[in-house]
């Protein structure tokens, strides 16, 4: 039996049939060939319908028929895979093996301490050690923030070091700030533990010299702004403080120069002191009155006549004694006399007052202005750096194998799924 590649399952069944079976005036077949033709017979036409179901190649064109536009399907194909895989690749290999510059990475850890911390355990997390965290998290955000970049790219000229990479992967000196910030986050990694509270920063440049300058700058600024929040409420403290000792002075100062004109006005430097003086001078002329009235009444009681020269000087010096005392009295008390000690002591009065008050002001402001004075100079907040910025000596990035593959990987992938979706598509059209 001998079946053509284009004869339909049909024809060729029927071929075999006439063939095999026996034409009118031929002798009869035998049992025994009867049952091989019968056989091979069976085998021919379950081979016909095997062919029948067998799927339609769309593009080698059928098992048995050729379909049209084949020639531009694998055309097409091998024009997609060129363009989505292999130019990929070819530029994927030699940018990530040629062209890719080298970057180092240069690492610092650090966390901020108190020197308020309780030194005993306790449950959970006390007050100041969420302060801690959340200060750690506000160092974070400046290490990312825009005011980081300005200070780094006006002391170590940031631009330019990050200029130094290749095509795709170097900053634009001509940039704005703005296009600036947005890189440098690209090369910084910075991140706090919230359990330990640490602070983990990784700075990446295209030379270890420069990774090692900007992280040692970077956590330089970083120690600065932890000494700056920790002195902060301290220093608008001590400020304060300042402004109301200065204020105290200048008050203690014209309550002094007011008392000082006062006292020159009423020509007395302390009224009290003053009356207890004059008190003195008036007790000892009393007792002197007192004296000369005995002696005198005892040469009245003795003497004859009241003319003689003793009695003459007792008297007068009786009446000159009383003179002094009433003079006296008089400049200590008078409902006439304004020079007197009391209205003087009056008229002292209030600046006295005054003086002292303000001499109480400025101690209690003095005593203030030390207190925060001492407080400022003892540092509560500190960074402790225990993994110091080191020379990078291997490049980490770029991850040549690792960022090759993630172009060339879905390459490959989407161009599959792509020529899946087109020979779909044709066999649900050739149906």
């Amino acid at each position: 039996m001998n079946f053509t590649r284009n004869s339909t399952p049909e024809a060729s069944g029927q071929s075999d049939a006439r063939q095999l079976a026996p034409s009118p005036g031929r002798n009869v077949i035998p049992a025994d060939d009867a049952t091989a033709i019968a056989r091979n017979i069976s085998q021919a036409l379950k081979r016909a319908a095997n062919r029948s179901r067998a799927p339609v190649s769309i593009v080698s064109g059928g098992a048995y028929v050729s379909r049209p536009g084949d020639l531009l399907l694998r055309r097409g194909i091998a024009a997609s895979f060129a363009l989505i895989v292999i130019l990929p690749l070819l530029a994927a290999s030699y940018y990530w093996g040629v062209m890719a510059r080298p970057q180092y990475v240069t690492e610092a850890k650090f966390a901020l301490q108190s020197s308020d911390s309780p030194s005993f355990p306790t449950l959970g997390v006390s007050t100041q050690e969420g302060k801690q965290i959340q200060d750690a998290q506000v160092v974070v955000r400046y290490i990312l923030g825009r005011s980081m970049v300005e200070t780094l790219d006006g002391t170590l000229d940031l631009r330019s070091k990050f200029a130094r990479g290749d095509y795709f992967s170097r900053f634009d000196p001509a940039d704005s700030i703005e296009a600036l910030e947005k890189y440098w986050k690209k090369r910084v990694d910075a991140s706090v533990d919230l359990m330990s509270g640490i602070v983990s920063v990784h700075i990446r440049a295209f030379t270890p010299a420069d990774s090692l300058a900007i992280a040692q700058k970077v956590v330089d600024l970083a120690e600065k702004l932890v000494n700056d929040m920790s002195t902060r409420t301290r220093r608008d403290a001590v400020a304060q403080s300042q402004t109301e000792l200065t204020r105290a002075e200048t008050r203690l100062k014209a309550a002094t120069a007011a008392m000082r004109d006062a006292r020159n006005r009423e020509g007395v430097l302390d009224a009290p002191a003053a009356a207890e003086a004059i008190n003195k001078v008036l007790t000892q002329l009393r007792l002197e009155l007192a004296t000369t009235e005995e002696n005198l009444d005892a040469l009245r009681a003795s003497a004859p006549t009241q003319t003689s020269p003793q009695m003459r000087l007792l008297t007068a010096r009786s009446e000159s004694l009383k003179k002094q005392i009433a003079s006296y009295s008089a400049e200590i008390a008078g409902k006439d006399n304004r020079a007197a000690l009391a209205n003087r002591a009056s008229m002292l009065s209030a600046p006295e007052v005054d003086l002292r008050f303000a001499e109480q002001q400025y101690a209690s402001a003095a005593s203030a202005y030390e207190t925060a004075r001492i407080d400022l100079e003892r540092q509560r907040t500190y960074l402790a750096l225990f993994l110091r910025p080191t020379l990078a000596q291997k490049a980490v990035y770029p991850r040549r194998w690792l960022e090759w593959s993630i172009i060339v990987g879905p390459a490959i992938l989407g161009w599959a799924v792509l020529v899946a979706l087109v020979l779909m598509a044709r066999d649900h059209m050739a149906k």
